[in-house]
């Protein structure tokens, strides 16, 4: 079931991930505190978004000023940094939904078996990737 998550804007900078589609009655998901009634959502704000791009830009220039000659110019070096959006989205993906699994029991290896786990798992990541890559976009245009 791919590209079923939904997103919304719910301030100035802030969107709301919601999992309603997945939240449906099923044998994994009966036990689970979120349903339908209550969707399991995520709060992203562009902020943590951007805060996070400018730690790893800022991280990687520190090692680059101490790499490069001292001739580099500081523009040089910033076209040499390369920001990873992934490590970013996995960060989050584990603060936000992976650290809710008592909650998701679909998620929870001490529960149900890891194979369907494992799968279930891998269907909401590459969900949450393509959801986050659109809201990147559209933190893109807010800043």
């Amino acid at each position: 079931m791919p590209n079923i998550l939904n997103y919304s804007i719910v301030g100035l900078e802030d969107f709301n991930i919601s999992f309603e589609r997945y939240c449906s009655p099923c044998e994994i998901q009966k036990y689970c505190k979120y349903g339908k009634n209550e969707p399991f959502t995520v709060l992203i704000n562009c902020s943590d978004l951007n805060r996070a791009k400018e730690k790893i830009k800022f991280e990687q220039l520190q090692k680059l000023q101490k790499k490069e000659d001292v001739s580099v110019t500081y523009e040089e070096l910033v076209k040499k940094v390369k920001i990873n959006l992934q490590n970013i989205f996995s960060q989050l993906w584990q603060e936000k939904i992976k650290a809710q699994k008592n909650e998701i029991r679909c998620l929870d290896t001490h529960k149900i078996d890891a194979m369907l786990v494992a799968q279930q798992g891998q269907d909401w990541w590459q969900d949450f990737n393509s959801t986050m890559k659109a809201i990147n976009n559209e933190c893109e245009k807010i800043v």
